[in-house]
Protein backbone atom coordinates (compact mmCIF):
# COMPACT_ATOMS: atom_id res chain seq x y z
CA UNK A 1 0.00 0.00 0.00
CA UNK A 2 2.82 2.41 0.77
CA UNK A 3 4.26 1.62 -2.66
CA UNK A 4 0.97 2.72 -4.30
CA UNK A 5 0.81 5.93 -2.30
CA UNK A 6 4.47 6.71 -3.13
CA UNK A 7 3.76 6.18 -6.82
CA UNK A 8 0.64 8.33 -6.59
CA UNK A 9 2.59 11.07 -4.83
CA UNK A 10 5.38 10.95 -7.49
CA UNK A 11 2.80 11.10 -10.26
CA UNK A 12 1.13 14.06 -8.56
CA UNK A 13 4.45 15.85 -8.11
CA UNK A 14 5.42 15.20 -11.72
CA UNK A 15 2.04 16.50 -12.93
CA UNK A 16 2.38 19.58 -10.74
CA UNK A 17 5.88 20.30 -12.12
CA UNK A 18 4.69 19.91 -15.70
CA UNK A 19 1.73 22.17 -15.01
CA UNK A 20 4.00 24.80 -13.45
CA UNK A 21 6.42 24.66 -16.41
CA UNK A 22 3.54 25.02 -18.86
CA UNK A 23 2.08 27.87 -16.82
CA UNK A 24 5.49 29.62 -16.73
CA UNK A 25 5.92 29.25 -20.50
CA UNK A 26 2.44 30.56 -21.18
CA UNK A 27 2.99 33.48 -18.79
CA UNK A 28 6.20 34.37 -20.61
CA UNK A 29 4.44 34.12 -23.98
CA UNK A 30 1.59 36.34 -22.76
CA UNK A 31 4.05 38.90 -21.40
CA UNK A 32 5.94 38.93 -24.70
CA UNK A 33 2.74 39.33 -26.71
CA UNK A 34 1.62 42.15 -24.40
CA UNK A 35 4.95 43.89 -24.99
CA UNK A 36 4.55 43.45 -28.75
CA UNK A 37 1.00 44.79 -28.64
CA UNK A 38 2.08 47.83 -26.62
CA UNK A 39 4.89 48.48 -29.09
CA UNK A 40 2.48 48.12 -31.99
CA UNK A 41 0.01 50.55 -30.41
CA UNK A 42 2.78 53.07 -29.78
CA UNK A 43 3.99 52.72 -33.37
CA UNK A 44 0.43 53.21 -34.65
CA UNK A 45 -0.03 56.33 -32.55
CA UNK A 46 3.23 57.82 -33.81
CA UNK A 47 2.29 56.94 -37.38
CA UNK A 48 -1.13 58.53 -37.10
CA UNK A 49 0.51 61.62 -35.63
CA UNK A 50 2.96 61.74 -38.54
CA UNK A 51 0.11 61.42 -41.07
CA UNK A 52 -1.92 64.08 -39.31
CA UNK A 53 0.97 66.54 -39.27
CA UNK A 54 1.67 65.91 -42.94
CA UNK A 55 -1.99 66.50 -43.82
CA UNK A 56 -1.85 69.79 -41.92
CA UNK A 57 1.29 70.78 -43.82
CA UNK A 58 -0.40 69.91 -47.10
CA UNK A 59 -3.48 71.92 -46.16
CA UNK A 60 -1.30 74.93 -45.41
CA UNK A 61 0.59 74.53 -48.71
CA UNK A 62 -2.70 74.24 -50.61
CA UNK A 63 -4.18 77.27 -48.87
CA UNK A 64 -1.12 79.39 -49.68
CA UNK A 65 -1.25 78.20 -53.30
CA UNK A 66 -4.96 79.07 -53.46
CA UNK A 67 -4.33 82.60 -52.21
CA UNK A 68 -1.40 82.98 -54.61
CA UNK A 69 -3.67 81.96 -57.49
CA UNK A 70 -6.36 84.40 -56.30
CA UNK A 71 -3.75 87.21 -56.21
CA UNK A 72 -2.61 86.35 -59.72
CA UNK A 73 -6.20 86.24 -60.97
CA UNK A 74 -6.92 89.59 -59.38
CA UNK A 75 -4.08 91.19 -61.31
CA UNK A 76 -5.00 89.96 -64.81
CA UNK A 77 -6.09 92.50 -67.40
CA UNK A 78 -7.91 90.44 -70.03
CA UNK A 79 -10.24 87.44 -70.15
CA UNK A 80 -7.67 85.44 -72.12
CA UNK A 81 -5.01 86.19 -69.51
CA UNK A 82 -7.50 85.10 -66.83
CA UNK A 83 -8.02 81.80 -68.67
CA UNK A 84 -4.26 81.23 -68.98
CA UNK A 85 -3.59 81.93 -65.32
CA UNK A 86 -6.57 79.81 -64.26
CA UNK A 87 -5.47 76.88 -66.47
CA UNK A 88 -1.88 77.07 -65.24
CA UNK A 89 -3.07 77.21 -61.63
CA UNK A 90 -5.46 74.30 -62.13
CA UNK A 91 -2.71 72.23 -63.78
CA UNK A 92 -0.32 73.05 -60.93
CA UNK A 93 -2.94 72.17 -58.28
CA UNK A 94 -3.72 68.89 -60.04
CA UNK A 95 -0.03 67.92 -60.13
CA UNK A 96 0.42 68.91 -56.50
CA UNK A 97 -2.71 67.00 -55.48
CA UNK A 98 -1.45 63.89 -57.31
CA UNK A 99 1.93 64.13 -55.58
CA UNK A 100 0.31 64.67 -52.17
CA UNK A 101 -2.02 61.71 -52.68
CA UNK A 102 0.91 59.49 -53.59
CA UNK A 103 2.92 60.73 -50.60
CA UNK A 104 0.05 60.12 -48.17
CA UNK A 105 -0.58 56.67 -49.60
CA UNK A 106 3.07 55.73 -49.15
CA UNK A 107 3.10 57.16 -45.64
CA UNK A 108 -0.07 55.27 -44.68
CA UNK A 109 1.35 52.04 -46.11
CA UNK A 110 4.59 52.52 -44.18
CA UNK A 111 2.67 53.21 -40.96
CA UNK A 112 0.42 50.16 -41.44
CA UNK A 113 3.39 47.90 -42.13
CA UNK A 114 5.41 49.12 -39.17
CA UNK A 115 2.37 48.82 -36.90
CA UNK A 116 1.59 45.22 -37.80
CA UNK A 117 5.19 43.98 -38.00
CA UNK A 118 5.72 43.53 -34.22
CA UNK A 119 2.52 41.52 -33.99
CA UNK A 120 3.17 39.25 -36.96
CA UNK A 121 6.84 38.65 -36.09
CA UNK A 122 5.84 37.19 -32.75
CA UNK A 123 2.80 35.29 -33.95
CA UNK A 124 4.43 31.87 -33.86
CA UNK A 125 6.88 32.38 -31.01
CA UNK A 126 4.44 31.61 -28.15
CA UNK A 127 3.65 28.27 -29.78
CA UNK A 128 7.28 27.33 -30.26
CA UNK A 129 7.99 28.08 -26.57
CA UNK A 130 5.17 25.92 -25.24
Amino acid sequence: MSNVSANTRRLGEKSAMQTKRTFDKMSAAIEEQTRRTEHSASTALNGVRECYLRVLDMAQENTVAGFDLARELASVQTPSEFAEVWSAGARDRYETFSEQTKELSELAQRVATSTVRPLTNGLTSPFSQA
